[in-house]
């Protein structure tokens, strides 16, 4: 039995290098790091953060298994394109006027939250749901092999971009609507579709080996996606977002360079790198801080979004052999790594000096550790190592916490954990 395994696994790997970089390599995420930290789960071997950020995203998957499927037509409001296939979101930092009869046309309230942004009225809150349900149920399967965690995946896929009857029509005409001033949609809620891109194309290319996926299904993703891509590519809202100078701009980029890597169209990303490369030359000071982000009431969150943003493109870069935007600098001598630099001393408890309504300084953590691991190099391990994984009992904070600790240790491998050998070793 022994023998027989070997000769198998000699075989895959054999046809692994015989396949070209875009049907091995993922987008967003290490495939050795993942494999890694997926034998050390099995051996009993894996770091004690390694095995708890595990368990948190089993948990989560197992909610996820009885939770309904999710499509856009749940929603109660109807597009004004008439048609619920159509995506709909109402933009967050917009509420009703007022000093205004009916409220309209709302006014803009930055960092403040509209709760009728983010309930079931609209699809804003169910598309997040439904990419991190999916991401999360892929990832339950590829580390456990357990196929019910890849099935409800595929089902959850199937009900939201394949099935006639609740399939979402693949544009975002109509995101990020403001009643009264943009009722038709915005450029900039072509930011709604990054999880696209971020959480579902490497969840798609991990779910091409399970048992449920079927060619069909590929190739049904496959149109999707090629339609999609065209509308960032050629609608008004598209080449709009693909202008904007802030961390819309960033994103816009990293959603065309996954999706294009899925569809097996490298030629389409080193297009996005000369893009965020000018925009750097304008986004970043010569310290590394970012004057367009450090305006916003939430300059902390922003801030690190951007950055979320450009390493998330440097990577998709990287992976895909298409160039390096980790050591572009701009004019004034700034680069990808002096942000990160800017910012490193707030991933604790250091208070961060501009005006923010929130700072969750361990979100950093992912990007340092994302740097390092590409880079080979060790600039920012001592960090990593002090990084508080403590979960608050409640609040905003303790989603993104959870969500750090998964991107550092399950999701990727931290250097100076490379040799430790005992689940009781950080």
């Amino acid at each position: 039995m022994k023998c027989r395994l070997r000769h198998t696994l000699i075989f895959c790997l054999g046809m692994l290098g015989s396949l070209p970089l875009f049907a091995r390599e993922y987008a967003f995420l290490s495939q050795s790091e993942l494999a890694l930290n997926k034998t050390r789960l099995q051996q009993q071997q894996a770091p004690q953060l390694t095995v708890t950020a595990w368990q948190q995203l089993q948990h989560e998957a197992d909610r996820a298994l009885k939770a309904p499927l999710l499509s856009v037509t749940d929603k109660t409001l109807t597009p004004p394109g008439g048609s619920k296939h159509d995506y709909l979101s109402l933009s967050a930092y917009w509420w009703p006027d007022e000093h205004t009869a009916d409220g309209l046309p709302w006014v803009r309230h930055d960092g403040k939250v509209n709760p009728a942004s983010k309930n079931e009225a609209s699809d804003g809150l169910r598309l997040a749901a439904f990419t991190a349900r999916v991401q999360a149920l892929t990832l339950a399967w590829y580390f456990s092999a357990d196929d019910r965690y890849s099935d409800r995946a595929i089902a959850l896929i199937r009900h939201w971009f394949i099935d006639p009857d609740t399939r979402m029509n693949p544009n975002l005409t109509y995101a990020q609507s403001v009643p009264g001033k943009a009722e038709n949609g915005r450029r900039s809620g072509v930011l709604d579709g990054r999880y696209f891109a971020t959480r579902i194309v490497d969840s798609l290319l991990m779910l091409r080996t399970a048992p449920g996926w079927h060619q069909q299904d590929e190739q049904q993703m496959q149109r999707w996606m090629s339609d999609y891509l065209h509308w960032l590519q050629t609608s008004p809202e598209g080449k709009g977002e693909a202008q904007s100078e802030n961390n819309h701009g960033s994103w816009y980029n990293v959603q065309v360079a996954g999706i294009a890597w899925y569809l097996r169209r490298p030629e389409v990303i080193p297009p996005m790198l000369e893009q965020a490369k000018s925009r750097m030359n304008r986004q970043f000071a010569a310290d590394g801080s970012q004057p367009l982000e450090l305006a916003r009431t939430r300059s902390f969150h922003y801030s690190w979004f951007n950055l979320q943003a450009l390493t998330a493109l440097a990577t998709v870069a990287q992976n895909s052999g298409a160039g390096d935007l980790w050591h572009y600098r701009t004019p004034q001598q700034a680069s990808l790594l002096t942000a990160l630099e800017f910012m490193a001393p707030y991933s604790s408890g250091k208070n961060w000096p501009y005006r923010s309504l929130d700072h969750t300084g361990v979100r950093l953590i992912p990007l340092l550790s994302l740097a390092d691991n590409q880079l080979h190099r060790d600039g920012y391990q001592t960090a990593i190592r002090q990084a508080d994984w403590t979960l608050p009992e409640n609040g905003p904070g303790r989603g993104a916490k959870q969500e750090a600790l998964r991107d550092t240790w399950l999701l990727a491998v931290p250097r100076f954990s490379v040799g430790q050998a005992s689940v009781h070793g950080e």
